[in-house]
C-alpha cells in the first residue's frame, strides 16, 4: 500500500502525522530516506515500506516471502451437505438492516473446498478439506458516520479524514484494535456477534463464486473501481463514497479498490489456528489486509491480493468491514462426507 513517489503535499501530511517525533526530526528522516542513493546491489534487494504509523517512504530489506495464506482460486470447490439449523426454524433472511452501521448486511452462503496437495489446514492436523460456514457481511465498508458515533459513545479520538470528508466515506486511519473495538461495541448494541472477517471468509465473499482476478473478469476495465489507473474521478487522489460502483454478484460493494480492509488473520498463519478461525487479538505478529486501495495500481487489487502490516498501524488507505455470525444458518459439511472438517472454535 506504500507509495514511494508521494507528492510534496503527501510528504508534508506524512511529516505532520508522525507520532512521537518533532517536526524537525521527522523532516530529517524523510530527507535522509529520499536523498540517499543506494548501490546497485542494495537496489536489487530493497523495497519501499511504511515506517511508524504513516506512509513515510524508507528503504529496508525486503521481508522473506514465506507467508502461506488462503488462495481460493487454487482451492477446488466441493459439493456440500447442510445440517439442520441450530437456531429457530426457517431460512435466515438474505439481508439484514443494521441502522447503527447505516448499511445492510448480505448473507454469504459459505462453501466447502479441497486444498492443494502442498497445503493443509493447520488446525486439523493435515486436513485437506474445509468448509466456510455461512455468515453475514456488511455490504459496504464501515463509514465515518458509523465510526464517529462509536467514537463519541466510547470517548475515543476521531480518526483523520485527510480533508476528504466524513459521512459516507469509508473510515480510514484505523488499526486492527480500533476495528475490533468497534465490532465489540456494535455487538453490545445489537446483541449479535460482529467481528473482522478471516482472510478465507473475505476472499470467499469477494470472489462471489468467480475464479478471475476481479469479480467481472481478468481486466480491471474502466470506471469499475477506485484505484490508481482504474478510470474513476477519485483515482490516486482520495477515497470515494461507499457504493459508488456496482456490487459484486453477491451484492457486496467496494470489494475491489477504494480502501484495503483489515482481517483477523496474521501474515503467517498460526499453526494453532485454522484457515477459518480468527487469530488472537493480542497476537503481536503482522495482520493481513485484503484488496487494494485508491492509491494502488490494478496489480495490487483483486480478489486474491493479500498484504500485511503491524496491527497498530493507521494509514489513509486501509479501513475495514465486518462479519456478523449466523447461528441460525444451516451448517455446511463436505458431501459425500469422507471427512468432515469442523468449524474452528471461535
Amino acid at each position: 500500500m506504500t507509495r514511494c513517489d508521494a507528492s510534496p503535499v503527501v510528504r508534508r501530511r506524512t511529516i505532520a502525522r508522525l507520532s512521537g517525533l518533532t517536526a524537525m526530526t521527522a523532516f530529517s528522516l524523510l530527507v535522509s530516506a529520499e536523498s540517499r542513493s543506494p548501490s546497485a546491489a542494495e537496489s536489487a534487494s530493497v523495497e519501499c515500506a511504511v515506517n511508524l504509523d504513516c506512509n513515510l517512504p524508507t528503504r529496508v530489506a525486503a521481508p522473506p516471502q514465506r507467508a502461506v495464506g488462503p488462495d481460493l482460486a487454487q482451492w477446488k470447490g466441493l459439493p456440500v451437505g447442510r445440517s439442520i439449523p441450530t437456531g429457530p426454524t426457517g431460512d435466515p433472511p438474505p439481508r439484514i438492516e443494521e441502522p447503527t452501521l447505516a448499511t445492510h448486511l448480505v448473507l454469504v452462503s459459505g462453501g466447502c473446498y479441497e486444498l492443494p496437495a502442498d497445503i493443509s489446514d493447520p488446525l486439523e492436523s493435515g486436513a485437506r478439506r474445509l468448509c466456510i460456514q455461512p455468515f453475514y457481511m456488511t455490504a459496504h465498508e464501515v463509514i465515518f458516520d458509523a465510526y464517529d458515533r462509536f467514537a463519541a459513545a466510547t470517548d475515543r479520538a476521531l480518526p483523520d479524514d485527510e480533508g476528504w470528508g466524513r459521512g459516507d466515506r469509508p473510515v480510514i486511519n484505523v488499526n486492527v484494535y480500533d476495528a475490533s473495538a468497534f465490532a465489540r461495541w456494535l455487538s453490545r448494541q445489537s446483541g449479535a456477534h460482529y467481528r473482522l472477517p478471516t482472510e478465507t471468509e473475505w476472499e470467499h465473499a469477494a470472489r462471489a463464486g468467480t475464479a478471475t482476478a476481479y469479480p467481472w473478469g481478468d481486466d480491471i476495465g474502466r470506471g469499475l473501481a477506485n484505484c490508481e489507473g482504474c478510470g474513476s474521478r477519485w483515482d490516486g487522489e482520495q477515497t470515494a463514497p461507499v457504493g459508488s460502483f456496482a456490487p459484486n454478484p453477491w451484492g457486496l460493494y467496494d470489494m475491489i479498490g477504494n480502501v484495503a480492509e483489515w482481517t483477523c488473520s496474521m501474515r503467517d498463519p498460526d499453526p494453532s489456528v485454522s484457515f477459518i478461525g480468527c487469530d488472537s487479538l493480542y497476537e503481536t505478529r503482522r495482520r493481513t489486509y485484503r484488496n487494494g486501495a485508491w492509491s494502488d495500481p490494478p496489480q495490487r487489487l483483486g480478489s486474491g491480493f493479500r498484504d500485511w502490516n503491524a496491527a497498530m498501524r493507521r494509514t489513509d488507505d486501509v479501513g475495514f468491514r465486518l462479519v456478523r455470525e449466523c447461528p441460525d444458518c444451516p451448517r455446511l459439511r463436505v458431501q459425500p462426507a469422507e471427512r468432515v472438517v469442523l468449524e474452528a472454535d471461535r
